[in-house]
């Protein structure tokens, strides 16, 4: 088996243990009709549960974006995909910034605010990097996007069972490390082909050129 796809799929499948373990520790409350966090949640149930939906969506779409054999086998399918992936983070991060900023409080403006901006500019430049064929930025971007749109899983999963009993400085200096980590290891995993050898930079840029072309 290619190491590098196997690579692949065992991150994938963390990542998808991840997601399952958040949503059962931190979102099980939604199954529960009783829950109080349903009347807390009652004066902005008519904008989080659209934002929800859109997450949710964004969230299982966004990692088939980054596959490598959909693009050769289905470029249509890839297109379609993203353009739904696209909708879905740029809808729930709209929504999330003006939940944000109507109904958080405002010590939590800034952080919460400075995330779900980011998450809709990032998802938009991926969409423009895509219509201009600039398959590189658009990989990076997208990158960036989905970062971003999985801090939904990193912020509840590191306090909940890596880090529990994180206070408000912590959790404030928690949110500002994924963005900044959202944001770059992206450049790190596509651009830190430039500190291996010139042989191996040389054949990864020739590879890269190849595939875009193919999903052009």
């Amino acid at each position: 088996m290619n190491p590098v796809f196997s690579l692949k799929r065992s991150v994938a499948l963390l990542l998808f243990a991840v997601t399952l373990a958040t949503i059962w520790i931190h979102e099980s409350w939604l199954i529960r009709p009783n829950d109080s966090q349903w009347s807390h949640l009652a004066p902005i149930r008519w904008w989080l549960a659209p934002h929800i939906a859109a997450s949710a969506a964004a969230l299982i779409i966004g990692p088939l974006q980054f596959s490598a054999t959909l693009r050769r086998r289905s470029k249509i399918l890839h297109r379609w995909l993203g353009r739904i992936y696209a909708t879905a983070a740029i809808t729930a991060s709209i929504l999330a910034l003006y939940i944000v900023l109507t109904f958080e409080e405002p010590f939590n403006r800034w952080i919460m605010g400075s995330m779900a901006a980011l998450w809709l500019i990032t998802t938009l430049f991926a969409w423009l990097a895509a219509r201009n064929h600039n398959f590189t930025q658009h990989l990076l971007w997208v990158g960036r996007s989905y970062g971003l749109t999985f801090t939904f899983v990193t912020t509840r999963f590191i306090p909940d069972v890596i880090f529990p009993g994180m206070d408000y400085y912590s959790m404030t200096a928690l949110y500002w490390l994924l963005i900044i980590a959202s944001l770059l290891l992206p450049d790190f995993v596509i651009n830190g082909r430039g500190l291996i050898s010139p042989t191996q930079k040389k054949q990864a840029i020739k590879q890269e050129v190849a595939e875009n072309t193919a999903t052009g």
